[in-house]
């Protein structure tokens, strides 16, 4: 009984030990973000488009650490003794994947017309670099979420695998083979 509460105090910690983390994290990316802005409106020199750039850059890290965190307490909730506990744990990693790549698509949504909006002024040659790199960058990207998807289809199919053999009887499979 004493390793049961020992076990629950722990993971109390960890909770709390989070939630104060992640609130000092956002109180620090609060207070960067309004300094960073403070000091991008007092230097003229700057273009909008930086600007608009260091915008979305905080607020999407807000929204990163938000997610990170949800995720975080959730994996805390998960009862890694119960026999679905695996499952689970996947379940937990595909949604905090899904969430990143989620965000990572926003981003590149809102930078679109600001990347296009810088390269006007390029010569056409330096256009097409920059179109290039751009196409490259998201191809790669798109590559790896794709990458990312097919291993947690493989995952979860071998853990249906894995759990149909156990639950099958060892003379049924020695049979089937």
């Amino acid at each position: 009984m004493e390793n049961l509460n020992f076990s629950k105090e722990i993971l109390s910690f960890n909770k709390n030990a989070i939630k104060m983390g992640f609130d000092a994290l956002n109180t620090f990316s609060g207070q960067a973000a309004v300094a960073t802005e403070s000091f991008l409106g007092a230097t003229p020199a700057v273009p909008a488009e930086g600007k608009q750039v260091a915008s979305i850059y905080f607020k999407e890290s807000q929204k990163s650490l938000a997610s990170l965190k949800k995720h975080l307490e959730s994996g805390l909730e998960l009862d890694l003794t119960a026999k679905d506990a695996s499952v689970k744990s996947l379940e937990a990693m595909e949604s905090f994947c899904k969430d990143a790549f989620g965000q990572a698509v926003d981003i590149k949504k809102e930078t679109k017309s600001i990347v296009e909006n810088a390269t006007k002024q390029l010569p056409k040659e330096a256009k097409i670099l920059v179109e290039f790199w751009s196409e490259s960058f998201n191809s790669g990207f798109e590559f790896f979420q794709s990458y990312v998807n097919k291993n947690f289809v493989l995952a979860k199919k071998s853990m249906a695998d894995a759990s149909a053999c156990a639950c099958t009887p060892a003379a049924e499979q020695k049979a089937a083979k």
